[in-house]
This record gives structure tokens, C-alpha cells and sequence, in this order.
């Protein structure tokens, strides 16, 4: 396959690595098999359940394929509960294996393929999907020069509202900290950065927490839009206290309300930062994307903090219906990175012509350096699956449900997976890379058609 000459050395070190670390793995793979065959035979009458039994591996298989052929296969794979959790560090998991059927010595190729399947849609990641990438770029083709050679003009109002998920769960602690006490800190960081002109509202959800009735209509402007006072927003973001469920739905629909009566001449940006999905059974999917059609047009982003991986699919499903940006962060530094590049946004919206003809460029610098990055993601992620489930499947040696004697059969599926992976994702940002630089504007139709093509 075709390789760009930008991939920097440290991708280079990092592909070095990686090949470094499979032949690694590939040799501590035999070394398994090479031990259990020289393991003393059994003494006469008796016997090694992981040998002896064979059960019925009659497990409900997903959709897709294990081995993706497309970019469309990987991001409908089902992400699992378990994705990527140490068995060791979850006794939920560890009942959940102990169920499992042995996978004894007898076990047909058929038999161990099922099986692993069946272990993948347990613990397989969510893959990043390039598209919602794009919806960030998006958002700053207002920098792009229109048929004429002009820019857009200076905006003169810019109005920004912040959705704040107060839900029971923002009380669970990242690296020692509670999520609601890191986000209240990054939120107060981001409007500090935002321009002076800008006014600023907070809505929380969830912070309701009687019962699930009183918690799912519990939805409140708890600093009105008007320009940012620190004392002011200070002390309403600290008041917010982390209690019930999640009307994320309703949430939006309720700032949908706000805006349908607003100026068509500002510039309206919404950020939803939560930690999970609906849980009052609305539909937040169809909620933003009315939201995003309303005349304000606003622009909207999809901050995950610490999201579970099997309940990010509905945010993933939430940006994508509206054309929003949608990042996910696992702790405090990249949930304010995630949001000073809203504060950057917010700044380029109201920049002059002449300062926005010097940011094309540098927009277009950025954005070489996200495909890069998010490029570098997407091979680790690929390795680290495998290397998760080589694990996994030790695992399942130690505790009888395996018979190592179908180690290297099984290291096979997983490196046939992950190179499958991989060179799906190269292929994706190789074209992105190339959109990029040609032309911006023919990104989002150059990334809908890899992802629905078939690789040969």
C-alpha cells in the first residue's frame, strides 16, 4: 500500500515497535505451546476437564464480520461491555468468563474461531470514526474563501452555552478526583479564554436526584446567558452537585427552545459534556439534530468524558446526526484540551478578514497534525486489542477454559484482525492526508465513501 513521506520518525519508531513488540509476542506464544507439550503426561485414571470437555459453542454472532474488509465493518462492530477491562481488576467480568464453556483440546478450528468471536464482542474497542473528525474541520469553513475570493464577515454577537452533566455517576473519580469537581475546573477554564464580546450560559441535567421522575425533568439554566462574570459564573458552577439519572435528550430540547427565537445574525455555539448516555428514555439523537437544523444554525460539540466504550456509541450516533464535533477525553487535561479548541473556535468567529486569510493556512497546518495524530491513535488502538486479548486468552488458559494447545491458532485470528485493521486505518488517513491538502472542502465526501467501500 502507497505510504506518505510526512509520517513523522516518531511514527516511524512507533510502527518499529510494534513490529518489535509481535515478534515479541509471537515468540512468548510458542514458548506456551512448546511448555505444555512437554508437560508430564496425566497419571492413569484421571483426567483434565480442559481436555475432556468440549460444549456447545452455540454463541449469537454480530452482523459484521470479525475480520473487518471495510472502514463501515469496524465502526458497526459492537463495542463491547467489557472493552479493553482487565479481568483481574472486575469481578463482573471475572462471573461473566467463569460462565463461558470450555474450549477443550478437541475443539475444531470452527469451534475456536466462535469462541473468539464471541470473547471480541465482550471486549472489543470502540473505533475512532474519521467523519466526526471532520465535523470539526467543518465548523471552520467559514475560513475557506467563497466564490468571489471573499470571507465572511466579523460576526458581532457570539453566544455560547455550556450543557453540564450533573448525573450520579460525574460523583466516580478519575485519578482520584470526582469528574464533576475536574469539570467544573476545565468549564471555568474555557470561559475564561472565550472573547470578551462573548456571552455565556450553563445548563446542567441530572442534578436532581429524588427519584427518577423529578431527576429526568430536572433540567435548569443555573448562569443565564449574559457576558461572563467570574464571581458569577463561579459560584453558580460550584453550586451544580452530581446526584441522578441523565435527560440528555431533554436537555437539548430545552436549549432547542432558546433558540428558536434567537438572532439568525449570531453566532450560537453549544457544548454538551457528559459522562454517558440518555438515561430517561429520550432520544438524544433526533434532539440534536433538530437542534442543529433550527436558523441559528449553531455550532455544536459532543465532549465525552470518561465514557464507558460500550455507551459512547449514542454520543458517536449524536454527532454524527448533526454534523458535530465529538471528542472523547479519560481525564482532566484532555477534557481542556477538548475545550480550548471550542475557545479557538469561538475566536476565530470573530476575527477580521484579514486575520482569517492567515488562518487558513494555519487551519490547514492543524489539521495535517490531527490526521497525524489521530493516525498514531488508530494503529495503537489496532495493537492493543490484540495484545488485550493475547492477554485475555492466558487468562482463560490459567483459569481451565481454554486448552493452551490452541494458543497459536488463536494468535493468528488476532493478528489477522489487527492487520486488518491497520491497513484500513492507513488507508483512511493516507486519503485524508491528500484531502487535506488539496482541497478541505472535498473531505466529507472523500471520508463517506471510504467508509462505505468495500477494500479489496
Amino acid at each position: 500500500m502507497k505510504k506518505i513521506v510526512w509520517i513523522t520518525a516518531a511514527a516511524c519508531m512507533l510502527a518499529a515497535c510494534s513490529t518489535e513488540s509481535s515478534e515479541t509476542q509471537t515468540d512468548e506464544v510458542q514458548d506456551i505451546a512448546v511448555e505444555n507439550e512437554e508437560s508430564e503426561p496425566l497419571e492413569e485414571g484421571t483426567t483434565d476437564k480442559s481436555i475432556q470437555e468440549t460444549n456447545d459453542y452455540s454463541f449469537n454472532q454480530p452482523e459484521v464480520p470479525y475480520i473487518p474488509e471495510s472502514m463501515e465493518d469496524l465502526l458497526t462492530y459492537p463495542v463491547g461491555e467489557f472493552a479493553l477491562v482487565d479481568p483481574s481488576e472486575s469481578e463482573e467480568f471475572q462471573d461473566v468468563l467463569a460462565e463461558l464453556p470450555i474450549l477443550g483440546e478437541e475443539a475444531t478450528s470452527e469451534e475456536i474461531r466462535t469462541y473468539i468471536i464471541h470473547l471480541s464482542t465482550l471486549t472489543a474497542p470502540a473505533y475512532p470514526d474519521p467523519r466526526l473528525l471532520a465535523n470539526r474541520w467543518e465548523q471552520l469553513s467559514f475560513l475557506a474563501p467563497n466564490e468571489e475570493g471573499e470571507l465572511g464577515p466579523e460576526e458581532k454577537e457570539l453566544n455560547v452555552e455550556i450543557l453540564l452533566d450533573a448525573s450520579g455517576s460525574m460523583r466516580d473519580e478519575v485519578d482520584g478526583v470526582d469528574k464533576m469537581t475536574l469539570a467544573r475546573e476545565a468549564i471555568q477554564g474555557f470561559v475564561e479564554e472565550l472573547p470578551d464580546q462573548a456571552n455565556v450560559a450553563l445548563r446542567v441535567y441530572g442534578h436532581v436526584g429524588e427519584s427518577p421522575e423529578k431527576s429526568c425533568e430536572g433540567i435548569d439554566r443555573v448562569y443565564d446567558l449574559q457576558p461572563y462574570d467570574e464571581n458569577g459564573f463561579q459560584d453558580a458552577i460550584d453550586g451544580v452537585m452530581a446526584n441522578g439519572w441523565t435527560p440528555l435528550a431533554k436537555a437539548i430540547e430545552v436549549t432547542s427552545d432558546d433558540y428558536r427565537t434567537g438572532s439568525e445574525d449570531a453566532t450560537n455555539m453549544v457544548l454538551v459534556v457528559s459522562d454517558g448516555m440518555d438515561t430517561c428514555g429520550g432520544d438524544p439523537v433526533q434532539a440534536v439534530k433538530d437542534l442543529s437544523e433550527l436558523d441559528v444554525t449553531p455550532l455544536i460539540s459532543i465532549i465525552g468524558f470518561d465514557v464507558p466504550a460500550n455507551e459512547q456509541q449514542q454520543l458517536r450516533e449524536m454527532a454524527q446526526a448533526s454534523g458535530s464535533a465529538f471528542a472523547t477525553v479519560n481525564d482532566q487535561a484532555q477534557l481542556r484540551a477538548e475545550l480550548d479548541r471550542s475557545a479557538e473556535l469561538a475566536k476565530a468567529w470573530m476575527m477580521f478578514q484579514t486575520d482569517a486569510r492567515v488562518e487558513i493556512e494555519a487551519t490547514r497546518t492543524e489539521q495535517a497534525v490531527e490526521i497525524m495524530d489521530e493516525r498514531v491513535k488508530w494503529r495503537l488502538l489496532t495493537q492493543d486489542e490484540r495484545l488485550y486479548m493475547v492477554d485475555l486468552v492466558k487468562y482463560l488458559n490459567d483459569i481451565d477454559k481454554v486448552a493452551p494447545v490452541h494458543t497459536i491458532e488463536i494468535w493468528d485470528i488476532l493478528l489477522e484482525r489487527q492487520q486488518a485493521a491497520y491497513d484500513i486505518g492507513e488507508e483512511m488517513y493516507d486519503e485524508l492526508y491528500n484531502a487535506n491538502e488539496e482541497n478541505r472542502e472535498q473531505m466529507r465526501e472523500k471520508i463517506d465513501e471510504l467508509v462505505n467501500e468495500k477494500t479489496e
